[in-house]
C-alpha cells in the first residue's frame, strides 16, 4: 500500500499523464491477479518460507528499480511487481491454519484485520516519511519494509518445519492442498 500512494507521483515525474497512471495502475493490478496462481504454484515448489524470501526481495529490488528506470521500462516492471506484490499473500494464507493452534477462525480473523490495518495505517506512515523527507526516500522506504521481511520470515521456519499441513512435509513432497 505505500507504493500504491507514491505510483501515481512516480509515473507523473518520469512524464506520464493522467492516463499513463491509469494504465501503471492497470499493469501492478494484473500482474497482482496473475501473482495469486503463479506465487501458490511457487509455495508448493519452494515452500513458505522460500517463496516468501524469493518474492519479499523480487519486491524490495523491483520497487527499487521503478525509481532508477525511465516511464517505459517501468511500465514494464509493473506486471512483474504486482505478482510479487500480490502473489505472496496467497503463500502466506496457507500459513494461517498451521500457526492457529486449532482455533483457525480466530487466527484468520486476526490475520486479515492485521492486513486490513497496516494497508490503511501504511499510506500515512510512508507519506508522513515522504513529507519529511523526500518521495524517493517515501518508495525506498517501501522497498526496505519488503526487504526486511525475508529476515522475519525466517523465524517461521521452525514453526513450519515439522508441519504435514504445509506445502512441504518431512520428505519433500507436495502436500499443498487448493
Amino acid at each position: 500500500m505505500g507504493y500504491l500512494l507514491f505510483l501515481p507521483f512516480l509515473i507523473h515525474g518520469q512524464g506520464g499523464d493522467s492516463a499513463t497512471v491509469g494504465i501503471a495502475l492497470a499493469l501492478l493490478f494484473i500482474g497482482g491477479a496473475f501473482g495469486k496462481a503463479t506465487c501458490s504454484r511457487l509455495g508448493e515448489r519452494l515452500g513458505v518460507v522460500g517463496s516468501v524470501m524469493l518474492t519479499e526481495a523480487a519486491t524490495a529490488l523491483l520497487i527499487t528499480a521503478t525509481l532508477l528506470t525511465p516511464l517505459t521500462p517501468t511500465l514494464i516492471l509493473l506486471p512483474l511487481l504486482g505478482i510479487v506484490l500480490n502473489g505472496t499473500s496467497s503463500v502466506l494464507y496457507g500459513t494461517v491454519p498451521e500457526l492457529s493452534d486449532g482455533d483457525t477462525g480466530r487466527a484468520f480473523a486476526v490475520f486479515y484485520t492485521s492486513v486490513i490495518g497496516s494497508g490503511g495505517v501504511a499510506p500515512i506512515l510512508y507519506g508522513a516519511i515522504a513529507d519529511h523527507s523526500t518521495q524517493t526516500i517515501g518508495v525506498l522506504a517501501s522497498a526496505a519494509t519488503a526487504a526486511l521481511i525475508v529476515p522475519l520470515v525466517l523465524t517461521l521456519r521452525p514453526h513450519l518445519s515439522n508441519s504435514t499441513a504445509g506445502p512441504y512435509g518431512q520428505a519433500g513432497v507436495s502436500r499443498h492442498r487448493s
